[in-house]
């Protein structure tokens, strides 16, 4: 996560941790979102609706669902 708001908002990794929210923190706007929601999708092979995206304020909301969504899908493969 940090390595895509380094390269989508140009911000700096150290500066950020799972509370920091990414409008009222770090000022990012709706295209930089945009941006960063569709190469997370590419980087970890999945999708994350529109809806749920916007629903996502913080850097640990983020991470909390790409690893269910994981979690979801490996249990998946499983059964």
């Amino acid at each position: 996560m940090k390595a895509l708001l380094a390269e989508c908002g140009g911000v700096d990794p150290r500066h950020v941790d799972e509370q920091t929210a990414f409008v009222a923190d770090l000022a990012l706007d709706s295209l930089v979102l945009v941006r960063m929601t569709v190469l997370a999708e590419e980087r970890f092979g999945l999708r994350i609706p529109d809806e749920v995206a916007w629903e996502l304020h913080t850097v640990g909301a983020v991470v909390d669902h790409v690893e269910e969504t994981l979690a979801g899908r490996i249990g998946a493969e499983r059964e």
